[in-house]
């Protein structure tokens, strides 16, 4: 709810009176008394929407106070976790005004708050229809070849043979099926009133083949393993640039330990005469 709004504006008794039965139907903790007093807090706003939607609000996060700072960090914890689940908010200057006790303003919060519910509450009832449960003659529009493959045999085919393409009713309707039993020789007196017709209507007819429609899913999810085996050789190929890389460390590795062994074999003191080290042998007299 926005700030520019006019919410010192007069409402109607009668719509006061309809949102005053709105919030008694509703069970508070506390006594009503004044509404603009008893909601300056947001503690009674939050038990509202806990009333219709009751996974969407934490009571204990709304303590009851009467200092204005408090009043509106109540507001702004609602604004944050419980409004915005609902596409509705209250804006800073509105909040202040409550929080002030500032007359009619919250009569007009409310009145917004409880048509957002009611939206909602409605639209949770009544979602839209899907694909597959769209009325018939909407499913029927969608598709360019109903006219050229009804049936004869159905209802919408005999009214569609009775009616023609544009609703228009055909004196020879039956004509084609009766010359069919007479013979070529009656066919050709009782011709089709509409012959043009069929001419557009071969028109219409696909080039190719139509598939039903689990092929089209079938297809959704040969893509959908196309794309897992695509991400699978990424990985593998990021796994084959590390083990490459680790190879090339202990390749690296190997170098510097014969470099060292060749300083310490440097480095060690040659004895020509004997070991040396051999430790403390016994003494000869």
């Amino acid at each position: 709810m926005k700030g520019n709004e006019d919410l010192s504006a007069e409402i109607d008794d009668e719509v006061l009176q309809e949102l005053y039965s709105w919030i008694d139907g509703i069970p508070l903790s506390r006594p009503k008394r004044n509404i603009t007093r008893d909601f300056s807090d947001g503690v009674m706003a939050a038990e509202v929407v806990n009333h219709f939607f009751p996974g969407y609000v934490e009571l204990h996060n709304y303590p009851v106070a009467s200092a204005c700072n408090q009043k509106m960090e109540n507001w702004h914890v609602l604004n944050r976790k419980v409004f915005k689940k609902l596409n509705f908010e209250v804006a800073d200057d509105v909040i202040r005004a409550i929080c002030t006790c500032k007359p009619v303003v919250i009569e007009h919060v409310l009145m917004a708050l409880r048509t957002k519910i009611d939206r909602i509450l409605w639209e949770r009832d009544h979602p839209p229809p899907k694909q597959d449960e769209k009325p018939e003659v909407d499913q029927e529009q969608k598709s360019p070849y109903v006219a050229s493959f009804a049936s004869p045999a159905s209802p919408r085919g005999r009214n569609k043979g009775k009616t023609g393409l544009k609703g228009a009713p055909v004196k020879g309707a039956t004509g084609a099926a009766g010359a069919a039993k007479k013979g070529p020789n009656t066919s050709k007196q009782e011709s089709p009133t509409v012959p043009q017709h069929h001419g557009s209507q071969s028109k219409l007819q696909p080039t190719a083949q139509v598939y039903p429609a689990t092929d089209t899913v079938s297809k959704v999810q040969f893509e959908e393993k196309q794309q897992e085996c695509l991400a699978k050789d990424e990985t593998i190929q990021i796994l084959n640039a590390k083990v490459r890389r680790l190879e090339h460390l202990l390749h690296l590795k190997d170098i510097r330990i014969e470099d060292l062994q060749q300083r310490l074999d440097q480095l060690r003191p040659s004895n020509p005469s004997g070991p040396v080290g051999t430790g403390y042998g016994p003494t000869r007299r």
